[in-house]
């Protein structure tokens, strides 16, 4: 899916290869989230009863192809859902899909990270409240989607 090209471009059409600002006024929020993913106990419980239930209606008839395959939740609270996605599908799709997907869990304070793991694009996402924010007490979630496409199950 990755294609070689200039190391110095942004994106595909980038010519100046230059940058305009940092990211500084968004530090706060971002360490805010870290040190509450770092909080003991923070992620909530049974995330299979609580967030299983968002994650199969992102994947109803209709929604461009996707369909999810399993749901599971490991020792350390990480939920991982896999989806497959239609045929053919462009990188964009992918993370289109996976984000229509994450809009169905998240929370008011959110971080992805997109990788790829051989023909599978993986979605590591913590997602929480902070304290005071809503009607609940401040917590968090950790959920993986895996999205692949069709043919491509595995035991991940």
């Amino acid at each position: 899916m990755t294609q070689p090209g200039d190391a110095r471009k942004r994106w595909d059409t980038d010519e100046r290869h230059e940058k305009m600002a940092d990211a500084s006024s968004f530090a706060a929020w971002i360490e805010e989230l870290a040190e509450l993913a770092r909080r003991a106990r923070w992620v909530a419980e049974d995330p299979g009863v609580h967030l299983v239930p968002h994650l199969r209606d992102a994947s109803q008839p209709g929604n461009d192809g996707l369909r999810m395959l399993r749901a599971s939740t490991d020792q350390d609270g990480v939920l991982t859902a896999a989806y497959e996605h239609a045929p053919g599908a462009s990188r964009r799709d992918i993370r289109r899909l996976a984000w229509a997907v994450m809009g169905a869990f998240a929370e008011t304070m959110s971080s992805v990270r997109e990788r790829q793991d051989g023909q599978h694009v993986v979605f590591d996402v913590v997602t929480g409240e902070p304290e005071g924010t809503g009607r609940f007490a401040s917590h968090g979630h950790t959920v993986r989607l895996i999205l692949q496409p069709p043919g491509t199950e595995s035991g991940r």
